[in-house]
């Protein structure tokens, strides 16, 4: 337990540096890689009465990488799903970007998204039991918001796309990845496993958590969850594709932008307020920013600037929203449960994800933004239950937030 105390409170040592060197290299690495879907649509072989199977890929890729990997994060050890996650998402991105087949097009998102859906749980899980106290909140967000400058990256390179051929566009990517994920795996297998993880997995890795003693935190990360990975996906990845094709690249990089900048505000935020209090103030941000698109569309729908003005400023609510459930996703569950607790708190928002890129490939523009005003509020209940019997994290060891 000494060596657990120094983790905690002592300051970052150069093992650390590298865990948030390399953990910030794999999150620019998951946003490029979450871009392909969306980016490939602008391909030409790629038919527009497709769209719907490769945005498919993205929920049905990270419902298997949750479940399979988060659960063998926990079993297993984190490190080693590190390296099973960075070769997964690295196949999976060289297939994309080589391939001239649609079908082969999809084998390659669905193995990358397999291997971005196990990436998050045991990233999260790691750095939560690797870093101290002192810094935790700020790394967990900081190392997640990076996935948005790679996905921002991943538009600017697709915007390109008038002054390049599709060929020149898909080398410049792949030579990004390639440079990335090389580096990316020297990283890896330079980090320690967690310690944390370690010392329990002889005392407590095989006895069964019951998770009806849990049942109240998974019902709220479900909820946020459902309101970050919906939204994002529906805002960010798909409404360009489905209503705005000739807009995709630009709403890809508006959404994008307001995410980043969004992250690096939440690091100011967070510890002075509380994740309880930023958690509301997130999520029902998210909402109201909502209410005034579907105002603005009712009043104002010709003018393209005002709508992206609010499309960027919703970015905004969406990184804050998501920088609050990272912070709590990974500290809220026991080290034997804790990827797999991140994982079955996936399970019904993809699955959610998956229905809605079938429904809403049918809904007119008031729809589509009705829809999304549902799901903030689903976040937003969520986020005010946790302020009144959830648990404050700030400043708490890991045991502690577990035995509150």
């Amino acid at each position: 337990m000494n060596e657990i105390n120094r983790i905690d409170y002592g300051p970052l040592n150069k093992y650390q540096w590298l865990i948030i060197i390399s953990s910030s290299f794999s999150m620019l690495i998951y946003g490029l890689v979450l871009a392909l879907p969306s980016i490939s649509t602008t391909w030409s072989f790629v038919p527009q009465n497709y769209y719907v199977y490769i945005f498919l890929s993205i929920p049905i890729g990270t419902i298997i990488g949750n479940m399979v990997i988060g659960r063998l994060a926990d079993t297993k050890g984190r490190k080693n799903m590190f390296i099973l996650t960075l070769l997964l998402y690295g196949l999976g991105s060289l297939i994309v970007l080589v391939s001239n087949n649609f079908l082969v097009l999809i084998l390659g998102l669905l193995i990358s998204q397999i291997g971005l859906g196990g990436e998050m749980p045991t990233l999260l899980t790691y750095l939560s039991e690797m870093i101290p106290i002192k810094y935790r909140e700020i790394v967990l967000i900081f190392t997640t918001n990076i996935a948005n400058v790679g996905v921002l990256i991943g538009g600017i390179i697709s915007l390109k796309a008038g002054l390049l051929s599709i060929e020149q566009e898909r080398f410049y990517y792949l030579i990004s990845l390639i440079a990335s994920i090389s580096l990316m795996l020297v990283f890896r297998l330079m980090i320690p496993e967690s310690l944390r993880w370690e010392i329990k997995k002889k005392k407590e890795i095989g006895k069964r958590v019951k998770i009806e003693q849990l049942w109240f935190k998974i019902y709220f990360l479900t909820s946020l969850i459902i309101a970050t990975a919906l939204t994002y996906a529906l805002l960010a990845l798909t409404i360009g594709p489905y209503l705005f094709p000739k807009l995709t690249s630009i709403l890809l990089v508006i959404y994008n932008l307001g995410e980043s900048i969004g992250g690096f505000i939440s690091l100011g935020i967070i510890k002075r307020i509380g994740t309880k209090f930023f958690a509301v103030f997130s999520y029902m941000g998210g909402f109201i920013i909502m209410i005034f698109v579907v105002i603005d569309y009712i009043f104002a729908k010709n003018v393209l600037q005002l709508f992206l003005a609010l499309l960027f400023i919703n970015g905004l609510f969406g990184e804050f929203a998501w920088a609050a459930r990272v912070s709590l996703e990974p500290v809220i569950f026991p080290t034997n449960f804790r990827s797999t607790g991140i994982a079955i708190s996936r399970l019904l928002p993809y699955i959610l994800y998956a229905a809605s890129i079938f429904y809403a490939a049918s809904f007119d523009v008031m729809q589509y933004l009705i829809y999304n005003i549902i799901l903030w509020g689903i976040g937003g209940l969520a986020s005010i239950f946790w302020y009144v019997y959830g648990v404050e994290t700030i400043n708490k060891k890991l045991e502690d937030i577990n035995n509150e």
